[in-house]
């Protein structure tokens, strides 16, 4: 009787150590490997690229700034001068051109 019980309890302790392979484990196993095999992805945009994109971010967020800043102090005085305006159109114009480089390095970016 006491030989029965301790060869049931082996058995118990012994079970988890068996395990049998499930699909899962197939299919990480014939995967394993496969990323090392596919050539290196090549950066989309160069340095010099990365650099651009960065500092016309940068532009376009200080030309929101200075026209946020014209277009209040227009409307505490009641109306923007001319001189205002000018600066306003001068400062859109840059503004569009800098969003204008930003999707352009994007797009290519993301392709």
């Amino acid at each position: 009787m006491k030989n029965a019980v301790v060869a049931a309890l082996a058995l118990l302790i012994a079970a988890p150590a068996i395990s049998v392979p499930t699909v899962a484990d197939a299919q990480v196993r014939t995967g394993s490997g496969a990323a090392l095999r596919r050539a290196p992805q090549r950066p989309s945009l160069s340095d010099r690229e990365l650099d651009r994109l960065y500092e016309a971010e940068d532009e376009v967020m200080e030309l929101d700034g200075q026209i946020a800043e014209i277009q209040s102090a227009g409307e505490a005085a009641g109306g923007l001068t001319e001189a205002q305006q000018s600066e306003l159109a001068t400062l859109t114009r840059r503004r569009d051109a800098a969003q204008r480089t930003i999707d352009r390095l994007e797009r290519k970016r993301n392709r």
